[in-house]
């Protein structure tokens, strides 16, 4: 990285964080604020705080929940992109380490972390994982992770990249003015484990329908024996058997995954009154116009039941979500009254709706559906809601 004295990994790279790494890393170049100036130079309100408590701080005056990104807009920008190219929610934290102290003890965390470092220097500390890729966080004691496999100094500039379950610690040099760095963390709760969770249960469902087995009850007292053998044989034959069926269909549904990831994301960085976000612009699409999807790395398409009924024959229906109406204010914050945006439409729409999302531009002549009318009202749906663009 120009500008950087180094760029520092450690040895347990995933594919696709490595394939970041050699396509993606100029783009933190973005962090400059002004030609020949490395890193983000932060304004003199973070510049001028200091403590005198030997520990890492958040500011008093702002509550710790509050993102960096809210007040940064490159810092918007930096992870509405790597959001967008890593499909994961990408979440960032600012800390300011007095001279001569340590923030934290030795830890591992849950996520797959990026450290900028801003002002001053932090000498860091890599450990060998105790639980790789780990799914929680944890404090290790320094009796168990032995001596550090990497030990380096960062300075205003470097750029430094562990995986999920790395153990480090981190402290700044006495002597010197304090540090102050950015992490850039995402992956948390996306591993194969979590995509399973969330699909298994939509898989269940929709065999149970057509499977008198799945709908049969399970033997008496089946929740009060000890011995488990029969039960996992059983069960066994069961995952053979969805197994077979997901061989089969190639159908998945997603249960919750890309509509809390969609829900919770940051929106297209936008700066002004984000008017192209939220006012659908150009002429209306007709019969004989040709569109194109936009902002399609912020819209997710999954299939599910009817949501508006309750019974056991609940029809499928095509779900469109998208962010573009998301609240800066509100990311990864868990608000429990998070509002999702988007359409929905009848299963019979999948296929035209597959066609607009895999060409760069289609006619809407063309769409498979089985009526003009339907043609048209699908894409003035999608323009209405600033997903679709009229060439």
């Amino acid at each position: 990285i120009p500008g950087g004295r180094e760029c520092i990994s450690f040895a347990l790279l995933t594919p696709l964080l490595a394939r970041f790494m050699k396509v993606g890393r100029m783009s933190f170049l973005s962090l400059n604020s002004a030609p020949g100036q490395t890193g983000i130079t932060c304004s003199s309100s973070c510049s001028d705080i200091f403590f005198t408590s030997s520990s890492t701080h958040i500011p008093p005056s702002l509550p710790p929940s509050l993102p960096p990104s809210l007040f940064k807009d490159e810092l918007w920008r930096i992870q509405e992109k790597l959001e967008c190219y890593f499909g994961s929610l990408v979440g960032s934290n600012v800390y300011i380490t007095p001279a001569g102290s340590q923030g934290l003890p030795p830890h591992y965390d849950d996520v797959e972390v990026f450290i900028l470092q801003l002002e001053g220097e932090k000498h860091w500390r890599l450990y060998h994982p105790t639980v790789p890729l780990a799914r929680e966080y944890s404090v290790e004691s320094e009796d168990r992770i032995g001596r550090p496999a990497h030990e380096f100094t960062l300075k205003p500039g470097d750029f430094l990249y562990f995986p999920r379950g790395t153990i480090h610690q981190a402290d700044t040099p006495p002597g010197l003015a304090h540090s102050t760095h950015v992490t850039i963390s995402t992956y948390q709760n996306n591993s194969w484990g979590d995509f399973l969770l969330d699909t298994i249960s939509g898989l269940v469902f929709d065999t149970a329908k057509e499977d008198l087995e799945f709908r049969a009850g399970i033997p008496r007292q089946l929740l009060l024996q000890v011995d488990a053998t029969a039960v996992a044989t059983r069960l066994s034959a069961f995952l053979r058997t969805l197994a077979d069926r997901l061989e089969g269909t190639k159908e998945l549904l997603s249960a919750d995954m890309k509509k809390d990831f969609v829900m919770n994301r940051l929106p297209p960085y936008c700066m002004g009154d984000r008017a192209e976000l939220s006012v659908p612009g150009g002429p209306l699409p007709r019969l004989d116009s040709t569109v194109r999807l936009q902002f399609k790395d912020h819209t997710v398409l999954t299939v599910g039941p009817d949501q508006d009924q309750s019974d056991e024959t609940q029809e499928k229906m095509v779900y469109i979500y998208h962010s573009l109406k998301n609240r800066r204010e509100t990311h990864m914050m868990g608000n429990e009254d998070t509002e999702s945006h988007g359409l929905r439409f009848p299963l019979s729409h999948l296929d035209a709706l597959k066609q607009i999302w895999g060409h760069s531009a289609i006619p809407v002549k063309d769409l498979r559906l089985t009526t003009n009318e339907e043609k048209e009202n699908l894409v003035l749906s999608l323009w209405t809601e600033c997903l679709i663009q009229v060439l």
